[in-house]
């Protein structure tokens, strides 16, 4: 590959991310929409039935090697377990906290992983990369205000959420090359609509309105297409050119916030989004890491 390829390939990668981030974002928005009259495990089972359909029907068209190999490892099982538990916190979170912030503070998965990482696969993590995580929660308690009137806490099932995304990535790394990308997508979609479904229909399901399953539809689509797209991202770039787009998911849910459900967040908040995106990308790209 050329010189001038593997930058026009960067490029695409670049804004395939971006384009993910869109996707998730927009799906987030309208599942802020309709948690708020359907119960939260009815939201997620609908959305996870159409989120499947489309999975399934990509795999029909596009066909691609070993779309099932793997799917019912022990280990990617768990992986889905952990993001269905997240999904779950995230969208009662969506319910009753401004989109912006509990995206913001959910964005911050790097900056648990790097002592998770420590902690549990030994590496090495050095004082600036510590500082840069010090920073990133500091911008956390900003955009929760721990000790202002109008704290929260249901902040804190946004930072379960955040604990269970990085124990979803770190088990990624654990994940065998032989399990495809595809069949890790399918069971994440699978398990999260089967756990869902059956709190469901254990609360007890409400009557929807089409408005509502037309939103729940949609946002399904458009979470597999967000999947889809960030698979295709890292396939046409580097870790390093594509990873740090994954933050402009913040900039289209503040966007959204502010359009859709008349959020309007303080000067404190925009302080603690901003200190989270800029230590997260600092992660992101290898700032402050051991060069030994």
């Amino acid at each position: 590959m050329s010189e001038e390829t593997a930058r026009r390939s960067a490029r695409l990668g670049m804004a395939s991310m971006t384009l993910a981030m869109g996707l998730f974002a927009s799906n987030d928005a309208l599942v802020k929409a309709t948690a708020v009259t359907v119960p939260v495990a009815q939201t997620m089972a609908v959305r996870g039935l159409f989120a499947t359909l489309a999975v399934l029907a990509f795999i029909a068209v596009a066909r691609p090697k070993s779309a099932f190999s793997g799917v019912a490892s022990p280990l990617v099982t768990l992986r889905s377990l952990s993001e269905a538990l997240g999904i779950f916190c995230l969208i009662v979170a969506f319910t009753r906290l401004p989109i912006g912030d509990v995206t913001a503070v959910s964005q911050s998965v790097p900056l648990l992983l790097l002592p998770a990482a420590a902690i549990v696969l030994k590496e090495r993590i050095t004082l600036a990369q510590w500082g840069l995580v010090l920073l990133g929660f500091f911008g956390i308690l900003l955009i929760a205000k721990p000790t202002a009137a109008g704290f929260d806490p249901t902040m804190g099932l946004v930072l379960i959420t955040l604990v269970c995304f990085a124990f979803r990535d770190l088990t990624a790394r654990r994940l065998p090359l032989s399990i495809s990308n595809t069949a890790v997508t399918l069971s994440t979609v699978g398990v999260v609509m089967i756990i869902a479904a059956a709190v469901a229909t254990a609360q007890g399901f409400v009557p929807m309105t089409r408005q509502e399953v037309l939103q729940l539809a949609l946002s399904g689509v458009l979470l597999a297409g967000g999947q889809a797209a960030v698979m295709l991202a890292f396939r046409l770039g580097s870790v390093a050119d594509v990873g740090p787009f994954n933050y402009t998911k913040s900039f289209f849910a503040l966007t959204f916030g502010v359009a859709f459900f008349g959020e309007r967040p303080d000067l404190m908040t925009f302080a603690g989004m901003g200190l989270v995106v800029v230590s997260g990308l600092c992660v992101a790209l290898g700032i402050g890491r051991s060069r030994g």
